[in-house]
């Protein structure tokens, strides 16, 4: 079966599924259920937060099967909530203290150091991109100390400023890439944070 007679057979399935055919509900699931978990678990990384993000991904594609888009793949549409899904969920766990820490506390332990994030496939161009939006000069000290791994005291030496000019510099940098961050790749915020690039 080819690429084209699959999607035609899916499209049948999802014609059954939005008037509410719970087997063809269970086929999508059983076909793309691993497929889901995976991207979440890229997404997430914690084992229990992504079993629950999981349901609640396949649970809205069911509580939303009369409106589905029988046009459009299943594979797109289950991987497009999921997405969405994830980022609700890095929202809340923004204004949610306890959510924060608990992200912050399991990404940290897979993320130790900026090069090894940066190297992550998921978001070395946002990270990039993010960085060299940063004036000139507080690139210079945000690469001497985050990416060199320098100290302030030894960046405030190189550039012939105060350690306090160091300081805002650096927080105003923080503040920028974690604002550009959250509003240009909310599902990567906390895996600068457990990185150590945001504080």
């Amino acid at each position: 079966m080819n690429a084209t007679d699959t999607f035609v057979d899916e499209r049948d399935l999802l014609l059954r599924l939005s008037e509410g055919d719970f087997d063809a509900f269970n086929h999508f699931y059983k076909r793309y259920g691993k497929i889901v978990f995976a991207r979440l678990k890229s997404l997430i990384h914690e084992q229990e937060i992504t079993e629950e993000l999981h349901q609640d991904t396949f649970l809205k594609i069911w509580e939303h099967r009369a409106s589905l888009n029988t046009m459009v793949p299943f594979q797109a549409i289950i991987m497009r909530t999921a997405k969405s899904i994830a980022i609700d969920y890095y929202r809340k766990a923004i204004r949610d203290d306890k959510l924060k820490k608990q992200l912050i506390s399991t990404a940290t332990e897979l993320y130790h150091h900026l090069d090894e994030l940066i190297n992550f496939n998921e978001t070395n161009t946002a990270i990039n991109t993010a960085i060299s939006k940063l004036p000139p000069q507080r690139l210079k000290i945000f690469t001497l100390i985050k990416l060199e791994g320098k100290t302030y005291e030894y960046a405030a030496t190189k550039f012939g400023v105060s350690l306090s000019t160091i300081k805002d510099h650096m927080a105003k940098a923080m503040k920028f890439l974690r604002d550009e961050m959250a509003r240009e790749h909310p599902e990567t915020l906390f895996l600068l944070v457990a990185a150590t690039l945001i504080r």
